[in-house]
């Protein structure tokens, strides 16, 4: 049998919320929600990092970003690696070798200087964020189609009308970003079609992040009148650390401030997210015009959520909270899995092993993420993990966090600089009561702790040892230097 084909739809920026499914769903995604009906869908899946650039080299090298060494967004700011120290760990090779024509189609951002098609990837190449309306391709896919648009800005985040976080798009979906990804998508998959070889093409998608421009068809196509308040908007901060609030009023001086203001953005960001599903449909359309749905594996993922007025007002990304890390995870490969929802807990790194297993190649040792196959198919023995844990190194400023949520539905976010979080997520889930100090939260929070502490060390990760000696734990098993244990047996 001939290994199948792959496609990986990207998005980003996208809390796990906006696309659920059933009652009480708002956020319009018919097509995203046919997949979901025709896949497996991940209802607790997570990003690794809430940031751009360590979490997308971790979804294609199924490493955590303190073994990818990019922590940070590798274009702004105060970055850690500007580049992908060990290009050999991008998985894509894998499938290379074994005979798949590998495209890229979209947002790359995993370093400044190199692209995808500098990695062996066909198609698009453009290096960091890439500004696709400044794309030669992209530009004369404009003028041969006579087509324009007239952006008509509307909100920003900051004083003198700076930092927009979206408006109107001024002009037709065939117009947009996305709709010539979704052209350009197609054509690669027809042209990959004509040869022998299976295709691996991973299509990422800029939107919904912001600025949120929906185009004519979809602006105003969510009543912002029936949107319902976030519960954390008007959230007491005294227990969060003491950097959420300043950012909170110096980062975003516009920040919504009730939900008569959050409301607008909210709604712009539906709306974006509709558009951009409707480019999804246009996709699966094709895959199932051309027959190509039932020896086709497709992906739906985000690299990682939003806060969109949540917290108090807080925008962007960057942050432990479900907001940012809880993302949406949908699998599907008509005729061969079984659609229905899977509770196992999942990691968007886990893609990349995942489909290794599935394409029937071998993946290397020493990955942190795991094949999700056995949860794919439902298998009765299968291991689950038992806690998904998170990393952040820093957005605007270097900054380490920590976190764990575990299989019981408790979160433990370790802030160094700080004091931590602890959350009880089956009754708070939008994490509005720090259970840090509560008396009856004693013995849990705790246990807790031992667990992060566990966790950090199993995945060797670099801050092991100051999370085992902020819990009071101060002979480890990492080989960093102590200088005790030069004495130790000593005698005089």
């Amino acid at each position: 049998m001939s290994r199948p084909n792959i496609l990986w739809i990207g998005l980003d920026q996208v809390r796990a919320d906006t696309l659920q499914l059933g009652e009480g769903k708002i956020c319009i995604t018919p097509n995203i929600d046919r997949l979901s009906q025709g896949g497996v869908t991940f209802s607790r899946a997570y990003t690794t990092c809430s940031l751009c650039s360590p979490a997308r080299a971790s979804m294609f090298t199924g490493l955590y970003a303190f073994n990818h060494g990019m922590g940070t967004n590798c274009d702004m700011y105060q970055y850690l690696s500007s580049e992908l120290r060990k290009p050999e760990q991008l998985l894509h090779h894998r499938f290379a070798d074994a005979g798949y024509r590998c495209g890229f189609v979209g947002k790359w951002h995993v370093g400044t200087e190199k692209g995808p098609g500098d990695y062996g990837f066909e198609g698009m190449n453009l290096p960091g964020y890439g500004n696709i309306m400044q794309d030669a391709g992209y530009i004369e896919y404009l003028k041969t189609n006579n087509l324009s648009n007239k952006p008509e800005p509307m909100h920003y985040l900051n004083p003198d009308k700076q930092t927009l976080i979206g408006g109107r798009w001024g002009g037709p979906v065939e117009s947009t970003p996305c709709h010539y990804l979704a052209n350009y998508t197609m054509d690669m998959i027809d042209t990959f079609t004509q040869e022998e070889e299976p295709f691996f093409i991973t299509s990422q998608f800029w939107g919904p992040h912001g600025p949120h421009m929906p185009s004519d068809e979809f602006y105003g196509l969510h009543d912002r009148s029936l949107l319902e308040p976030w519960e954390s908007l008007q959230e007491d901060m005294s227990k969060k650390p003491r950097r959420i609030e300043r950012e909170l009023h110096s980062f975003y001086r516009n920040h919504p401030k009730n939900w008569e203001e959050a409301k607008e953005i909210v709604g712009l960001y539906y709306d974006s997210t509709s558009m951009v599903d409707f480019e999804i449909g246009r996709l699966l359309d094709y895959l199932e015009k051309q027959s190509l749905l039932e020896n086709t594996i497709i992906v739906l993922s985000a690299d990682h959520g939003d806060m969109t007025g949540a917290h108090g007002g807080m925008m962007d990304k960057g942050l432990m909270y479900e907001e940012t890390h809880h993302i949406p995870l949908i699998v599907s490969w008509k005729g061969t899995l079984t659609p229905h929802i899977s509770s196992d807990l999942a990691m968007n790194m886990d893609i990349m092993p995942t489909l290794m297993d599935l394409a029937k190649i071998e993946a290397p040792e020493g990955l942190d993420g795991n094949s999700l196959e056995d949860a794919l198919v439902k298998r009765p023995d299968r291991k689950k993990r038992s806690e998904v844990y998170f990393e952040f190194h820093g957005l605007r400023f270097l900054y380490s966090q920590r976190a764990i949520v575990t299989d019981d539905g408790w979160k433990y976010i370790f802030t160094p600089g700080d004091f931590d979080e602890v959350y009880n997520l089956n009754t708070d889930p939008h994490e509005m009561h720090n259970l840090l100090d509560d008396p009856s939260s004693q013995s849990k929070v705790l246990a807790l702790q031992q667990r992060i502490r566990h966790v950090s060390a199993y995945y060797k990760d670099p801050l092991q040892d100051c999370v085992s000696k902020f819990f009071g734990i101060w002979r480890t098993d990492s080989k960093q230097v102590d200088a005790t244990t030069f004495y130790d047996g000593h005698k005089n």
